[in-house]
């Protein structure tokens, strides 16, 4: 039996908690490991062994503990790939992700009922990456309003800032016409808006990201964990051809978010065969069969542990190398490693939810 154990790193709750000039306190990245491990491998005996090579003492393995012994967590993901174990990894720009969601939901909503393709994938990104690059803390402030206090007044707001970006007389060229098309695109939500405020009260909620509950029952918004979470699983379902029944999934104990994992991995499976599905590479979100969960302590389970240490190098890589902070040799050759064999028909590998100009790729 296989077991997929997930970790995280660099979580900082909701994508409404930005912290001081969208800097997310310090952790502008976000990355979500599933590592495979097959029952009855040994991998305690193979960890002690790295352990008594690199003078690691006894106790829990945890990637932030890590930093002063990188060629251990190299060896950790290169021992990983020597022995192909199946690893899922997602590693989250935040910036990104909330120039996603504007995208998804102000700019490009469901409610206009634009056909999903390759076409519209392509489309959707060219604008994430336009936002990415160019909205200022202004959209991106009205955005997180407009989730904060949902009603008429915070979606104009939205819009309004919206319009106002792709109205700098500065951009030319193709960034140009890209505004052009952006500023069409408000158009055509507001022209939605106004139609469906008509029909009835609540219409601002078809151009925001829908929210989830926490065990506070409290609203949060966009959580880069729980869409990690998803199209981890839905990469697994695409990685062992829809085959999911034996194969058990152990995340790290979240008691914030663990209902709301619970309820987006039900969703995720009972997702009717003729809804027309966002275009995914890498992954499968037509469920055949489930996979089981469960919750542990990282400390208890040495394949948490792993995950952990994948996700942490990961994570930091991304942050590290963006900020111009020194990255050690070891670890980009076990990240860029990891890159290299990634596997875009099966799932397997890194996938970077990032701008299109800050994918790496192998060297």
């Amino acid at each position: 039996m296989t077991t997929i154990y997930i970790d995280e790193s660099g979580h900082s709750g909701d994508m409404v908690k930005s912290g001081n000039a969208y800097d997310f306190q310090g952790q502008p990245y976000f990355a979500l490991a599933g590592v495979g491990l097959e029952d009855g491998d040994d991998w305690e005996c193979r960890i002690n062994e790295l352990r008594s090579r690199h003078r690691i003492p006894d106790g829990e393995l945890k990637s932030k503990s890590l930093t002063a012994k990188p060629r251990f967590s190299a060896e950790v993901i290169h021992a990983l790939l020597d022995r192909q174990a199946p690893l899922f990894v997602e590693v989250v720009d935040k910036r990104f992700f909330i120039c996603t969601c504007i995208t998804s939901f102000q700019l490009l909503p469901p409610c206009l009922g634009y056909p999903e393709s390759l076409e519209f994938h392509f489309i959707r990104n060219t604008v994430a990456d336009f936002l990415y690059f160019h909205a200022s803390e202004r959209v991106l402030d009205a955005f997180v309003a407009s989730c904060l206090t949902p009603g008429d007044a915070a979606l104009r707001e939205s819009f309004a800032t919206l319009q106002d970006m792709v109205a700098n007389p500065g951009l030319t060229g193709s960034v140009m016409q890209i505004a052009q098309g952006i500023a069409h695109m408000v158009q055509e939500a507001e022209a939605e808006y106004r139609k469906r405020s008509n029909e009835g009260a609540g219409a601002w909620s078809r151009f925001l990201p829908p929210p989830d509950i926490n065990k506070h029952a409290k609203q949060v918004w966009m959580l880069p964990n729980l869409t990690s979470f998803s199209n981890i699983y839905a990469r697994m379902n695409n990685y062992f051809s829809r085959r999911l029944l034996g194969i058990r999934l152990v995340h790290d104990q979240q008691l914030e978010v663990e209902n709301i994992l619970l309820q987006g991995k039900l969703l995720a499976e009972n997702l009717s065969p003729t809804i027309d599905l966002p275009y995914t590479p890498h992954s499968d979100y037509r469920f055949e069969e489930e996979a089981s969960i469960e919750f542990a302590q990282s400390h208890e389970v040495v394949g948490l542990q792993l995950a952990d240490i994948v996700a942490g190098t990961v994570m930091r890589f991304f942050r590290d190398t963006d900020s111009g902070a020194p990255v050690s040799g070891d670890l980009r050759e076990a990240v860029m490693r990891l890159i290299d064999e990634g596997d875009e028909r099966t799932g397997y590998g890194l996938n970077q939810v990032v701008a299109t100009a800050r994918v790496y790729h192998a060297e």
